[in-house]
């Protein structure tokens, strides 16, 4: 592929820096928000340890502080940190392109991946120390080198190797894939006992991909395991995920709250721009976190753990309503318990709202022409409903969706362009 195949995609690059550059939170000299635990993650990294092992609090996966490390190491100001998701996005819109182009043809294929880096959800969080940028550049270059080894493509070692390696990276910055990866491989694997599926979606490849993104996890559990007792223990956070997720209390919604929120309540550490009735929120919860004063993270997390199974339990019927709830707050980030309604709301609500609209008037043409489908578009598909099943059954919230659309994206535009056979045109077109 020459370069005039790719000038079109450079003002991409500039759209990017603007998003970044334009907004003021790009230029504070100190970590914002949830900066602040990739910030003290990847110090720890420059001392030695990723968390203290006396009392491990296990917020995040280890991959987006690894990178990270060396940047904060060497003192560089948090505003040129924050500007390398310029490149982590540039990057990702060239695979995006690069897979898109197999399917469908060049000048959609520009379009899409436009519409695509002009995503406003995306953008929101571009110019912030998040992972979320980072994590797209990986899932779309896993999905591009596991087409080309699914193929047996170009030097099919290498993209094997790539795949493995960019999928393992991709689950040690976001944990949730260690599940989604799991669960496909257990699938995968017991399809592989039946030999026409078997055959027809080349199973034993993907298998060797889902088992290599394991393989480069693994020392990341054995060094957890090594430090907690615990198989497979990757977070400190789920069982204050789920014991919010499984809240009995009608005027809330399974969005989860940090410990040092409901002990503070409305005081001055809890208070922000949107929160507001927080003395509700402490009343509901307080008494359960005092009790938890004085153990260990773990023991914090185990005991969330057991109370949000019991509330499961006794409150079937909120826990769905929950579910629903947290349903649409991961796609179009709301309803929110406690939170001022604001018009980033509509940052997610209208375009998330298009892609489910497409994504549902497509899924029958899917289905009656599922012959026409390349076999590889059916496993990117199968991982994103996993994904989404996955976040719905844990905490959901507008920016957890954002892996999702691109993987939606490549699926849903083989179908409306080659199936359905709909064109870009110009409008002086006939």
């Amino acid at each position: 592929m020459g370069y005039k195949k790719y000038k079109a995609l450079l003002p991409i690059v500039a759209i990017l820096g603007l998003a970044v550059f334009l907004r003021s939170s790009t230029y504070l000299n100190h970590p914002k928000a949830d900066e602040s635990k990739f910030y003290q993650y990847a110090i720890n990294l420059t001392d030695g340890f990723y968390y203290d092992v006396s009392n491990p609090l296990i917020k995040e996966g280890p991959g987006y502080p690894m990178f990270l490390a060396m940047p904060v190491g060497l003192g560089i100001p948090l505003f040129a940190i924050r500007a390398f998701n310029i490149v982590f996005l540039s990057i990702a819109c060239l695979y995006l392109f690069m897979i898109l182009n197999r399917y469908i043809s060049h000048k959609s294929s520009i379009v899409l991946t436009y519409l695509f880096a002009l995503y406003p959800p995306m953008l929101r969080w571009a110019n912030l120390m998040y992972a979320e940028s980072f994590e797209i550049m990986l899932l779309l270059a896993f999905i591009f080198h596991f087409i080309k080894w699914y193929h047996r493509e170009g030097n099919r070692r290498l993209h094997l190797v790539l795949a493995i390696l960019f999928s393992g990276y991709l689950i040690l910055t976001k944990i949730i894939f260690a599940y989604v990866f799991g669960a496909a491989l257990i699938i995968v694997g017991v399809l592989m006992l039946i030999p026409g599926i078997s055959r027809e979606f080349r199973l034993s490849r993907v298998f060797i991909v889902f088992a290599g993104a394991l393989v480069v996890l693994s020392p990341y559990v054995i060094y957890n395991y090594y430090n907690t007792g615990k198989f497979f223990y990757l977070g400190t956070h789920g069982g204050s995920i789920l014991y919010h997720r499984a809240t009995p209390f009608e005027n809330e919604f399974g969005n989860h709250f940090s410990e040092e929120k409901v002990l503070a309540g409305e005081g001055p550490s809890s208070r922000s721009e949107v929160n507001v009735n927080l003395t509700d929120l402490q009343k509901n919860h307080l008494e359960l976190y005092q009790q938890l004063d004085g153990l260990t993270w773990m023991q914090k997390d185990s005991v969330l753990k057991s109370v949000a199974i019991e509330n499961m339990k006794k409150h079937p019927v909120k826990y769905l309503k929950n579910t629903a709830a947290n349903f649409s707050r991961l796609i179009f980030h709301f309803p929110f318990s406690y939170r001022i309604q604001n018009l980033e709301t509509l940052g997610y609500l209208v375009p998330n709202m298009f892609i489910v609209v497409l994504c549902i008037f497509g899924l029958w043409p899917a289905i009656a022409r599922r012959n026409l489908i390349p076999r590889e578009l059916l496993l990117i598909l199968f991982l994103a409903v996993v994904y989404l099943g996955g976040h719905t059954l844990l905490g959901g919230r507008g920016r957890f969706f954002i892996p999702a659309v691109p993987m939606l994206l490549i699926f849903f535009s083989f179908v409306y362009l080659n199936i359905l056979d709909i064109k870009f045109r110009r409008p002086d077109d006939s």
